[in-house]
């Protein structure tokens, strides 16, 4: 039987927003990104619902919705319900953390990025 450790719910939400923000199509490293994302956020016409960052995250359903309460009250994402469903989108708040932060996170969570990501495409600014 494959190990199939537990995930704290931070690393689910690191990946959620890396999952948003790949949406933008923009590269983190860019010197001047949370002003491209502004941009970005404000032509941006596709939608993220809750099936795709649960799929992105590989969890649960309850899992999901502890990282989106997460990432919404810390205004990294918001969360907008209308007659299709959800719509889940970064911030600039939240570019200006997975910013700031993508290193820690890619160091502190190395393995379980690794697995985690090991049969889908990882976005080449999260590659160390």
């Amino acid at each position: 039987m494959a190990d199939r450790r537990y995930k704290g719910y931070r690393i689910y939400a690191y990946i959620a927003l890396a999952r948003l923000f790949a949406e933008l199509n923009l590269d983190l490293r860019q010197d001047d990104v949370v002003r491209r994302a502004e941009v970005a956020l404000r032509t941006y016409q596709g939608r993220i619902s809750k099936e795709e960052v649960l799929h992105a995250i590989r969890s649960n359903s309850h899992m999901t919705e502890k990282v989106l309460e997460f990432l919404t009250e810390e205004r990294y994402a918001t969360v907008t319900k209308d007659e299709r469903g959800y719509d889940i989108r970064i911030t600039s708040e939240g570019v200006e953390h997975l910013r700031k932060y993508n290193q820690f996170y890619r160091d502190l969570y190395r393995s379980e990025l690794d697995q985690h990501y090991r049969y889908v495409h990882l976005p080449e600014w999260m590659k160390g």
